[in-house]
């Protein structure tokens, strides 16, 4: 199955939630200012306290319409996720936000129940910042 249409499952799972997109919405917002403000900056710029340490600076998370025309939902997830790094191709800066989140819920476990309720779980937190992401936009 491709990134993309994984992603557009994981996008029906999420639509199929029983959590509010409110909750989704400042669940998202959690994880930005954990995950993802030391290097995108709490203002989602890309000046994060630690974007100084990386080789290549962090993209501006503001402008994420601007450069498509449009909020491409498909994408962001799939970059959150990390759908869109073919193996092989080496590394990428960003964490795999997608594994780190399942690996959470999954613990210790071995039970297929608990990976595919990680796994749904990790697809919702993967909306919510991209929901988030999607407020910022046009930001001052």
């Amino acid at each position: 199955m491709s990134g993309w249409r994984l992603a557009a499952l994981l996008l029906a799972v999420i639509a199929a939630s029983p959590a509010s997109a409110d909750e989704a919405l400042e669940q998202g917002k959690a994880d930005f200012a954990k995950l993802c403000a030391p290097c995108h900056g709490v203002d989602a710029k890309g000046h994060g306290p630690e974007a100084a340490k990386l080789p290549k600076k962090p993209v501006d998370l503001t402008r994420i319409t601007e450069r498509y025309g449009r909020f491409p939902e498909d994408r962001v997830f799939a970059t959150i996720a990390g759908l869109d790094m073919p193996e092989g191709h080496g590394t990428r800066e960003m964490p795999v936000w997608g594994d780190v989140f399942v690996s959470e819920g999954v613990g210790q476990s071995t039970s297929v129940a608990d990976a595919l309720r990680a796994s749904d779980d990790a697809s919702r937190r993967i909306a919510g910042l991209m929901h988030y992401l999607e407020t910022l936009q046009g930001a001052p």
